[in-house]
């Protein structure tokens, strides 16, 4: 099989939350699955920036669909990149507090989702044309880790260390990284969170301005927006009252995407 052709668009998509019949709309109306939902994006690439699971009615037919879609993805030279939340992220650490899954089906995910990690079908994080994708952010502490340990911390190598840790944390059930700190405002013990846990408001007041360009999704938001003063574009609108996404185009600039009312929910 042949690797992924670089992309024409990527299609960048939020928070799913077991929200199956909107997460369809979206990836039918951006052409990147049939009627059937099947993949019919080509060699175009579709982002998914975590939380599947939980609160809605369908988390297990989104992740359904997802195994699918991305592996018919390769068979045109198209990829589906599928970021690891929160949501997915404490069912990986065996917390199943906040999962609405019995502990026996919760078990079975736990299995799933390490494979899925160990063998590169989830990731922490991604990067496109300079901009970088992890499902709540990266803050300034973060940030000044990654500039003391990599040479050149662009967003490709930030992603790339991000996802070299993760894969290492998940194989050796070790977790001590600040990528998965929990702030205090989440009840943790850090004044700011890491990739999974970091709400917008304390990502963004944990810079003067980020000196990448980030794309989150775990914080609700009403609207998709491009906001250069903090060079932070937030993409979870909440399936299940908004169909919008993000379309980043082969020179990297992004563009928002409204779902037409009729086709809308």
């Amino acid at each position: 099989m042949q690797p992924p052709k670089s992309p024409k668009q990527v299609i960048v998509v939020g928070d799913v939350h077991g929200q199956y019949e909107p997460f369809v709309k979206i990836l039918q109306h951006a052409g990147l699955i049939d009627e059937n939902q099947n993949w019919s994006g080509g060699h175009n690439r579709l982002v998914q920036m975590g939380d599947i699971f939980d609160r809605g009615p369908a988390s297990r037919k989104v992740d359904d669909l997802l195994d699918r879609i991305q592996k018919q993805a390769l068979q045109s030279q198209g990829e589906v990149i599928r970021l690891v939340g929160n949501h997915e992220l404490e069912p990986l650490l065996s917390n199943f507090v906040i999962s609405g899954f019995s502990k026996e089906e919760a078990k079975l995910i736990h299995d799933k989702l390490t494979r899925q990690v160990l063998n590169g079908e989830l990731r922490a994080a991604y990067a496109y044309k300079g901009i970088l994708f992890t499902h709540a952010g990266v803050t300034r502490k973060l940030y000044k880790i990654f500039q003391m340990q990599l040479d050149d911390p662009n967003a490709g190598n930030i992603a790339s260390m991000i996802n070299l840790i993760f894969r290492e944390s998940i194989k050796h059930e070790f977790y001590k990284h600040p990528i998965f700190n929990i702030s205090i405002s989440r009840k943790g013990a850090d004044r700011f969170g890491g990739i999974f846990w970091e709400d917008l408001e304390d990502l963004v007041s944990s810079y003067p301005k980020s000196p990448l360009v980030q794309v989150v999704g775990h914080t609700p938001v009403t609207r998709i927006i491009l906001d250069r003063t903090a060079n932070i574009i937030p993409v979870d609108v909440g399936m299940h009252r908004k169909l919008q996404y993000l379309v980043i185009d082969e020179a990297g600039a992004p563009h928002i995407i409204d779902v037409p009312a009729e086709e809308s929910i």
